[in-house]
């Protein structure tokens, strides 16, 4: 086996699909980082400003009336009222960098709609607030920074806060790159099995040192992520306690860290279904953009049809965009499903263990040999 490793190593270092995709990370990363500068994002200011708006717009859907506690408008006019004075309160804290009353004003906010949830006709202006979850995950994260007393906010220029919004975005596009990254994974050996048993290895070898490299490149993609954000330690290193709203079967509270180390093994876990699934994939068609066609098939179906993601919740591809998952983004869908990435990743490890049983029944019956 370590002289197959040897002979794919000689191969593989010189192969310019594995320059270019590591040069894609770096591009990506720095790309990002370019982004975050020109496009300001992550300014609370003015996601709060955008806030205000949406709250002038609930309010215009009803007539003008007295708002006071003892006026004639409804209690959600109040209520929506009192919303938007409490997201005023934030504004100027922001603008003035008072943050301990900047927290304390978001925290009210979401107690205030979290009561607005069960008052008459809130269904005229759901579309412009946030959802249940959404909402109780924001009170428990201002809550959190209320009784922590922290006097200060997340800046995605610094190392940490960079790598979080990275990896908060990542799922989506993870599972494009290495699709292409593996589409081709035993194509190049099928189209030359004369030069590929002329190696001084067996070929079932050959292939599995293949598929190790091909895994060791994609560490590499992951810490060569790491290694491209260190030019933002110059602007400051972060908080790696700061926390992080996740669902995880409850709304819940992890730190930084934490959601960044689950997004690594997510994302780890998945590049190997998506390896093992092209070479299946590869033996099968035998065509890289047949195979290509196939996983953004099977990718995209739950993402354009969300209502496949109830009828068969445990497919293993509503779980590829792990961000969404860990958002919750299912349970607001208009059928609710409680789906969770730790359910995901059982779903997609006997999924492994299942392709892996397929490829040895293929090397037994000599299917990849004559492919």
């Amino acid at each position: 086996m370590l002289r197959a490793l040897k002979v794919g190593l000689l191969i593989e270092r010189t192969n310019r699909k594995n320059l270019v995709a590591l040069l894609a990370v770096v591009v990506v990363v720095f790309g990002m980082m370019f982004f975050i500068k020109a496009q300001e994002v992550g300014q609370q200011l003015d996601e709060k400003k955008s806030d205000f708006y949406n709250g002038r717009a609930a309010l215009s859907k009803f007539q003008v009336k007295d708002a006071s506690e003892d006026g004639d408008g409804s209690d959600l006019f109040k209520n929506l009222t009192k919303q938007n004075r409490s997201i005023a309160l934030q504004i100027a804290a922001l603008t003035m960098d008072n943050y301990q009353l900047y927290y304390e004003a978001s925290m009210t906010t979401a107690e205030l709609r979290k009561e607005a949830f069960d008052l008459e006709d809130y269904e005229k202006v759901a579309d412009l607030l946030p959802t249940k979850l959404e909402n109780t995950l924001n009170y428990m994260y201002f809550k959190q920074m209320v009784d922590s007393e922290k006097q200060t906010i997340s800046d995605l220029s610094h190392y940490i806060p960079f790598l979080l919004y990275f990896f908060s975005i990542a799922g989506f596009g993870w599972y494009i790159f290495i699709s292409f990254y593996t589409s081709s994974i035993l194509l190049d050996d099928f189209e030359h099995t004369s030069l590929v048993k002329g190696y001084p290895v067996r070929f079932d070898q050959y292939i599995l040192s293949k598929c190790v490299i091909a895994f060791g490149y994609v560490l590499a993609f992951i810490a060569l992520i790491f290694m491209s954000a260190l030019v933002s330690l110059r602007n400051g290193f972060g908080d790696i306690t700061e926390p992080v709203r996740v669902f995880l079967g409850e709304p819940t509270l992890v730190s930084s860290i934490s959601y960044i180390g689950r997004a690594v093994l997510y994302m780890i876990v998945i590049s190997i279904f998506i390896m093992l699934l092209s070479i299946i994939l590869n033996v099968l068609l035998k065509n890289m953009y047949l195979t290509l066609f196939v996983h953004f098939i099977l990718f995209f179906l739950p993402i354009l049809f969300p209502s496949l993601i109830s009828l068969f919740p445990y497919n293993p591809f509503n779980f590829m965009s792990f961000n969404e998952i860990l958002a919750g983004v299912p349970v607001d869908l208009e059928k609710s499903t409680t789906i969770t990435m730790n359910q995901g990743l059982i779903v997609m490890v006997i999924c492994i263990v299942l392709m892996l049983v397929i490829i040895q029944r293929f090397f037994t019956t000599g299917k990849i040999n004559r492919a």
